[in-house]
């Protein structure tokens, strides 16, 4: 059937639905035992003896019963009373129980209707599994008068026609929304209250103020609008078809008819429609981007949770289908968000429209382990039982805690924490170290981290370099982000309330993240809402994804990135961020960035943003001077915005309190960032920036940081803009980050190393407890470049690699990242094959200490 004819078929079978309201017809009943979307009746048994047997769960059940304790009195005392706080339009009444208030904000009288209406939804499905649990014919009472009044209230209403994500029943503007909170919660409440309506149960009507029959049409009608809206609204190839489908399925399964169900049962499994793509395309989607699903931390999780909890429960229903066997890689994808954590374990990558709060999603590994035991599959079943006794071991997961309610744009799934979940885990304790190197390769991100040996998050490291064109993705261009004593320092600005002016046109665009903006034109052009941007391409990295490091101490990586959108930037672009340690408690980041324009007369600013109450400038040891500067940034305000199709780009016309100084002359300039109201001692990171002349350094505040630490996701934050005349690639931008909270850091200065106007190294000298290192980072733009200085002695050949000396000029080591030679005095790094290799060598012994490949030929100084 086309999709056109199931549209005519819908509307025929709504009308004669509604027009035969009034009295189950049991011949369309088919021999359906319910309840049988959650739970099967044979199932009770099992679940009882769980509860009666494991601690945790009778632990649960008891907290589970006592939070709908209070309703339970209050319905039973006086039912009309009880649901006096349905937001009914009560001026439309005819003597029956009027429409739904509609729900089309979430402030004032109506956000407290849609709270309402959602207490009253999770109730009902609480009190409809103890039900089933207990055989308590009050349970049953307050839930059938409560899915009564919801059926009865939105049966009348007429769904909002309009396309897209318009169209919606209760939530006339955001049937996204809708079927999240109220389509997927109906049919179960209906599940499991069937068999009290088979058994002569009659819901109490608020407006007749008296018993009535429950009107099974009514609900058929229900069921089929929310089946509608999910197949007709909404758009395909991004998130929301999976967000819709819980509803889609669960209103498919409180179907009557067994060959409607099986036939809109396809819509999920197999069948896409123009709005509506089936399980078997999300599934696709997994494959193709290598086991992450393209969009934004917060939806690409919220994709893989909803996705497997309906494949557990159509394998449940039908185990059959054997999903959990057929895409294993919608279970598996649920570890991903864990792998881009910050080390204060808390805290995530952020880019897109993503959230930057981590917590790890128990409850979906519960519902993977389970998957795994009906599909029986171990590969499953070890993984997700690992994590979860681990987690129960180390005291991060009680499985006996009754989670809170959340009255978000959530499933509503509390209760299979009692039905779905295995009494007993089987599974090892484990631990699962976070790799050096990770990558989210949808969105261009390769991120790098170094755990101290102190094990403290204050003293470890870790940032990324990333950027690319997805579903809620943002025009980043070649972003960073920076973590430094416990925190996110440089973080990506996040992002606003959608659809507003500073949404699409700041948090959206180049100029909310750490990244080069080209001839003031860096843009975005196609993809998703017209936010299309090239995605960045790693081309180097020591160590390699989830590979061991050569070195605790050292890694780097390197990506590129063509800013080609819009007309007027034109630019190839190559960043490098190194890692380095100095000591357990110390060590910085080096940063090249390297940009060149096609055009003539082009120009590169660096913009980077970091959390602080001020910012203070320092060339040549002296605070410098700015100047009051209203026209840097102004111009892009005048460019048209259509919302969602063009954009201000990029977006810097935000700034405010800009000042500008030009440095005429070259030496290295200094800059200090310093939050003060992070802890007992401000946190301060230190940049060291390599300043060629005729630089342009301005300072500005950018808006609100938001997913930042407290209080700064409440302040503007300073920024800092460098603006480069001509190309940056020959003389890239370089710049050495240092976080600390001490009076001072441990670098105390960073020489750049210049030949034939080329940069070529940074000479970076630290003070480590009380002893000096000299450090020699050698960035360069291709494995084979040569690096010969006289003044140190030292040759390397290679992209990257940092010799560390003594005071005294003594070698202690040296690290490659990417390189084929290297030589110092009569010490010699080299390889057999004269190929491209990673190492680290520790001439601190009385014979080096090498970590490398075998072939490699290391002499002695």
């Amino acid at each position: 059937m086309s999709f056109l004819g199931m549209k005519y078929v819908f509307s025929i079978v709504l009308v004669v639905s509604f027009v035969g309201a009034g009295t189950f017809n049991s011949s369309v009943a088919q021999g359906v035992q319910r309840p049988m979307i959650w739970v099967k009746a044979s199932d009770r048994k099992a679940i009882l003896d769980k509860i009666e047997s494991q601690a945790w769960a009778a632990d649960y059940y008891q907290a589970f019963k006592k939070r709908v304790e209070s309703d339970l009195l209050l319905h039973q005392q006086d039912a009309g009373k009880y649901l006096d706080k349905m937001p009914l339009d009560w001026t439309r009444t005819t003597g029956t129980i009027p429409p739904i208030l509609p729900i089309t904000g979430f402030n004032g009288e109506v956000a407290t209707g849609r709270l309402n209406v959602l207490h009253y939804m999770m109730t009902g499905v609480d009190c409809a599994v103890l039900y089933f649990l207990t055989d308590d014919e009050a349970y049953a009472q307050l839930s059938l008068d409560v899915l009564h009044t919801l059926i009865e209230g939105l049966v009348q209403i007429k769904p909002n026609p309009n396309g897209h994500n318009g169209g919606g029943y209760l939530y006339p503007e955001d049937h996204l929304r809708e079927a999240r909170e109220i389509g997927a919660a109906v049919p179960i409440i209906y599940d499991f209250v069937y068999p009290f309506i088979q058994k002569g149960g009659m819901p109490y009507d608020i407006a007749q103020k008296k018993k009535v029959a429950f009107s099974h049409p009514h609900a058929d009608n229900v069921f089929k609008t929310y089946i509608q809206l999910a197949l007709e609204q909404g758009g395909t190839n991004n998130n929301w078809p999976v967000l819709e489908s819980s509803s889609l399925v669960g209103n498919t399964l409180a179907l009557s008819d067994d060959h409607e169900r099986d036939s809109f049962l396809e819509y999920y499994l197999t069948k896409n429609t123009p709005h509506q793509d089936a399980l078997e395309k999300v599934a696709g989607h997994y494959l193709d981007y290598r086991g992450f699903w393209p969009e934004s931390l917060g939806y690409s999780g919220a994709v893989a949770s909803l996705s497997t909890y309906l494949m557990t429960l159509l394998t449940k229903n039908d185990p059959t289908l054997n999903l959990g066997n057929k895409y294993p890689q919608i279970p598996f994808a649920l570890t991903t968000p864990y792998y881009l954590t910050y080390p204060n374990g808390d805290e995530t990558v952020l880019f897109g429209d993503g959230h930057r709060h981590f917590e790890s999603d128990y409850d979906s590994f519960e519902t993977a382990y389970h998957l795994g035991q009906l599909s029986q599959n171990q590969k499953m079943m070890t993984e997700f039982g690992n994590l979860l006794n681990s987690a129960i071991h180390h005291k991060t997961y009680d499985r006996g805690r009754l989670g809170k309610r959340n009255y978000g744009a959530e499933v509503y799934r509390e209760p299979l924490h009692l039905l779905w979940h295995a009494p007993v885990i089987a599974g090892q304790v484990k631990n699962y170290p976070l790799p050096v190197t990770d990558e989210l390769p949808f969105a261009g991100i390769t991120l790098q981290r170094n755990l101290s040996p102190t094990g403290r998050s204050e003293d470890a490291l870790m940032g990324f370099v990333g950027g690319g064109a997805h579903v809620h993705g943002h025009g980043s261009g070649m972003t960073m982000e920076l973590y430094g004593q416990g925190y996110v320092l440089g973080p990506k600005a996040g992002r606003g309330t959608y659809t507003t002016d500073l949404h699409e046109n700041y948090y959206r665009l180049f100029a909310s993240h750490n990244t080069v903006v080209v001839n003031g034109a860096s843009e975005t052009d196609g993809g998703w809402v017209n936010l299309g941007i090239n995605r960045v391409e790693r081309i180097a990295a020591e160590p390699e994804v989830r590979k061991k490091p050569v070195s605790e101490n050292y890694s780097f990586s390197t990506s590129q990135f063509r800013d080609d959108k819009g007309e007027k930037a034109e630019a190839a672009q190559e960043r490098t961020l190194g890692i380095v340690r100095t000591s357990p408690t110390t060590g910085y980041y080096v940063d090249i960035f390297r940009s060149k324009s096609d055009l003539p007369d082009e120009y590169h600013d660096y913009i980077y943003r970091n959390l602080a109450d001020k910012l203070i400038l320092e060339h040549s040891g002296r605070t410098v001077d700015f100047q009051k500067d209203s026209v840097r940034f102004r111009a892009p305000a005048a460019k048209e915005w259509v919302r969602n199709r063009t954009f201000r780009h990029p977006g810097w016309h935000f700034f405010k309190q800009v000042e500008t100084a030009r440095l005429r002359d070259g030496g290295e300039v200094t800059a200090l960032f310093s939050a003060n109201r992070l802890g007992e001692k401000p946190v301060k990171m230190k940049l060291f920036i390599n300043n060629p002349k005729d630089r342009e350094y301005t300072r500005a505040v950018s808006p609100l940081s938001r997913e930042v630490a407290k209080p700064y996701g409440e302040r503007d934050n300073p920024t800092l803009v460098i603006r480069q005349k001509g190309g940056a690639w020959q003389q890239p931008f370089a710049v050495v980050y240092e976080p600390y909270s001490a009076d001072k850091g441990s670098v105390e200065s960073v020489e750049s190393i210049r030949q034939n106007n080329v940069l070529k190294a940074l000479k970076i000298t630290s003070n480590v407890s009380g002893n000096t290192v000299v450090q020699y980072v050698i960035v360069a733009d291709k494995p084979d470049a040569s690096f010969e200085d006289e003044p140190s002695g030292i040759s390397f050949t290679g992209r990257y690699g940092v010799v560390t000396l003594t005071g005294d000029h003594e070698l202690q080591s040296v690290y490659v990242g990417e390189g084929s030679g290297f030589r110092f005095k009569k010490a010699r790094i080299q390889s057999d094959n004269q190929k491209a290799f990673s190492a680290f060598v520790d001439f601190t012994g009385i014979s080096p200490k090498v970590s490398g490949p075998e072939n490699l030929l290391v002499t002695s100084p």
